[in-house]
């Protein structure tokens, strides 16, 4: 009885361990794709608006603590209508404000810059 039950509770710990370097692994892969295609894309230049923007937290909290990171992210309209959104980090996500326009650099899906036009 003990040893059956001791197989059961060790299959399902190999079970899910397996499953774990399954889903690392084709995460690797998918962000080492588009870190490809994001080096073969053009660097692009447009006039942009900045439209919205947001934050998402990820991460885990419990009673002794947590670690979390949050990932911000602006939504750019281009003057065609076309709209970009394009993950920035902190600092430059608190120096954007929606309604900012400005000229929007970008490579594939990495934001590369946004130089604000000053109001004269």
């Amino acid at each position: 009885m003990f040893s059956a039950f001791f197989a059961i509770v060790a299959v399902l710990i190999v079970g899910v361990i397996v499953a774990m370097v399954v889903v690392i692994a084709r995460n690797a892969a998918k962000l080492g794709r588009q870190n490809r295609l994001n080096r073969a894309s053009p660097l692009s230049q447009s006039l942009a608006t900045v439209v919205d923007k947001r934050e998402e937290v990820s991460g885990s909290s419990s009673r002794y603590g947590g670690q979390t990171s949050t990932t911000y992210y602006a939504t750019f309209e281009l003057p065609s209508g076309q709209r970009l959104e394009l993950a920035v980090s902190g600092p430059t996500s608190g120096q954007l404000v929606v309604g900012d326009t400005g000229q929007l650099t970008w490579q594939g899906t990495w934001f590369r810059g946004f130089g604000r036009q000053s109001l004269r």
